[in-house]
């Protein structure tokens, strides 16, 4: 009787022990990383538990010197954490701002789910699961890049980012150039030789925030970067190409795009003979395309909407304008040379006309006299009355007389 007890209870403590085991398993462990003092790093950690308890924690601890420490957010101002827990699973994110050099050590996550653990891990090791990364920090290495400055007209460009010998356990491996986040790229208008970047014809469009990025081989293992940024200002530009004057038939619809380039990117509006274009008709419209371009659209020109239209861009550094004339015709200006024409075709009509039939009345004067018969001479002679007389009674007459 007595045996049977005591194997029951032998039973039930190898139950309480396995059921006090931690049972959890790291699925994201933190990686190990290379930094410069002043920058920021970032360690995760991921848990879920395999059995046992579903209450599970995350903790972190720091290794340096030989000296074993859990920290937390009371630790240091510049440590945050995000620890996310859910039934058998827990999430813990630890960021480290401002790094300084004795912030180099080994940063380890303990995770556990046994119901008879305690706050510090370091005591009670074997109740934990451990996952371990390595933090290099190291003094910033001099790197001397070109000052901001302005791009006021299209030609070369020249950035610089030089870096000075940094010394032990440090060498350059790389220089990366970007801009706005996006890589530059040996595309036969740049050049990246050394430390520089060349652009041979910069415009407005190369404008924005230039970062070098230099790559550092460290001897015991990986790499590390620093970066420096350089702000080119353009000056606007404006790129859209239309002639200074154009011409619409009244009652068409014209649309005037303007696109302009510069950083900041520039503010660009409309403006009719010197003043700016806010109070739009039900037949004027401004908006923007994908392309980022300005459009100014007018419906149903009328002769009123002459006028000289200008597209101003504008930023922090300067402007830009461009002017276009716009005309307008009346709906019969086309009809006007067509009647024109035939103005003078009738007139020419007429005219030939005219000609035409007095030639023909002088053709039918000419056949009547052709037509007439022709008359004897006659002896007789006309008195001063009118009266004929025979010429051998006027002889006679002298002969009596």
């Amino acid at each position: 009787m007595k045996s049977k007890l005591l194997i029951s209870l032998l039973l039930m403590a190898f139950v309480a022990s396995c059921r006090a085991q931690n049972q959890v398993e790291i699925t994201t462990a933190p990686q190990g990383t290379n930094a410069f003092e002043d920058g920021s790093v970032q360690f995760s950690c991921e848990a879920q538990k395999t059995g046992g308890d579903d209450s599970l924690d995350i903790v972190w601890v720091k290794s340096a010197g030989g000296s074993v420490t859990p920290i937390d957010d009371s630790t240091d101002s510049r440590f945050t954490f995000a620890t996310t827990l859910t039934a058998g699973a827990a999430k813990s994110n630890f960021s480290i701002d401002d790094l300084r050099v004795g912030d180099t050590g080994s940063y380890k996550c303990y995770a556990s789910n046994d119901p008879t653990r305690g706050s510090n891990p370091v005591s009670e090791p074997t109740k934990w699961e451990t996952a371990q990364a390595n933090l290099n920090v190291y003094a910033k290495v001099a790197i001397n890049q070109t000052a901001d400055l302005n791009v006021t007209q299209v030609g070369p460009l020249e950035l610089g980012c030089q870096v000075s010998a940094p010394g032990g356990d440090l060498t350059v491996d790389s220089v990366t150039w970007t801009r706005n986040g996006v890589e530059m790229k040996d595309d036969g208008s740049t050049e990246q030789p050394n430390y520089f970047l060349k652009i041979n014809l910069a415009s407005g469009s190369d404008g924005g925030v230039y970062t070098c990025t230099v790559t550092f081989n460290v001897q015991s293992g990986g790499t590390v970067t620093d970066s420096r940024d350089i702000t080119v200002y353009a000056f606007p530009r404006i790129t859209s190409h239309f002639r200074k004057s154009v011409k619409y038939q009244e009652g068409e619809t014209v649309t005037l795009k303007c696109i302009a380039e510069g950083y900041p990117t520039p503010t660009v509006m409309w403006v009719k003979d010197n003043a700016e274009l806010t109070n739009m008709s039900s037949r004027m419209s401004l908006f923007m395309d994908d392309d980022g371009a300005a459009n100014l659209r007018i419906t149903d020109l009328e002769m009123g909407d002459r006028a000289t239209y200008t597209c101003s861009a504008e930023n922090s550094i300067g402007s830009a304008t461009l002017d276009v004339l716009l005309r307008v015709k009346d709906r019969l200006a086309a009809l006007w040379p067509f009647l024109g024409i035939l103005v003078e075709v009738i007139l020419l009509v007429a005219i030939i006309f005219y000609f035409e039939k007095r030639k023909s009345d002088d053709d039918a004067d000419d056949d009547d006299d052709d037509d007439a018969p022709v008359k004897k001479k006659s002896n007789s002679a006309t008195n001063e009355k009118g009266v004929e007389k025979d010429e051998s009674d006027v002889r006679l007459r002298n002969v009596n007389a």
